[in-house]
């Protein structure tokens, strides 16, 4: 195979934003972001914990106050313990845990880019090693429980989140930290990434000395800085396994 290891982005490359109607009473992202205040009230009463009736604004500033403290490490579980903290509550895993997991919210299957599962499936089969690099306040934890839900852990080994490690994308960083989890692979063997975005996905495995994917969600595509501008997700198969 041309490629025995292929990472991939998450939002913009595996999960998209959804679309009404796409099943009964499924919801987009958008209103899932729409109704983090009740699933966070939900999550308190479950709890025995009085809610305040200005919950939303003590999400809003406390997210704001603990992104500018976390920078690059900022995670909606710090978001989660930090509301804990503002509320004079006692700071108990077991709980934030369940409360940062409400504050993100589900990930639907008809939010899935149309052939990413075929894909993802037919590389596996083909014996190629594959994991996740992702921009985002959301933990390996949480990624992974996402990823679970919609029935797509299993394809997945490292799943490198960049608040985890506190390295963000196109900085070199993030793209060593996801590598050095394969080490059984030959250091030399070619890597392939997967994603949506030219500078940070593009450019930044690009720079790192791996080829890149382009996944064409609007019109244009890489002008040559991917080895592959594809929409339909076989193509990148095609190219991995040839």
């Amino acid at each position: 195979m041309r490629y025995p290891i292929v990472f991939w982005d998450s939002g913009g490359t595996i999960f998209g934003p959804g679309r009404e109607g796409a099943l009964t009473d499924t919801p987009t992202s958008t209103k899932v972001r729409e109704g983090r205040e009740h699933r966070v009230s939900l999550a308190l009463e479950m709890f025995g914990h009085r809610v305040p009736p200005d919950l939303g604004r003590i999400l809003q500033d406390t997210s704001s106050g603990l992104q500018e403290k976390f920078g690059a490490r900022y995670s909606l579980e710090v978001l989660a313990s930090g509301v804990y903290e503002r509320l004079g509550l006692p700071v108990l895993p077991e709980e934030t845990l369940l409360v940062a997991d409400a504050i993100g919210g589900p990930r639907y299957r008809t939010w899935l880019w149309d052939g990413v599962a075929d894909a993802l499936r037919a590389l596996a089969e083909a014996g190629v090693r594959m994991g996740v690099i992702a921009d985002t306040d959301w933990t390996g934890r949480m990624m992974s429980r996402a990823l679970a839900g919609v029935g797509l852990r299993k394809y997945f080994g490292p799943v490198i989140c960049s608040c985890d490690i506190g390295v963000c994308k196109p900085a070199p960083g993030i793209f060593a930290a996801a590598r050095r989890l394969f080490p059984d692979v030959p250091s030399d063997s070619p890597v392939l990434y997967v994603g949506d975005n030219l500078e940070k996905d593009i450019g930044g495995a690009a720079a790192f000395g791996w080829d890149a994917a382009y996944h064409v969600t609007t019109r244009g595509g890489s002008s040559g800085r991917a080895v592959l501008d594809f929409v339909q997700y076989q193509d990148v198969v095609t190219l991995a396994t040839g």
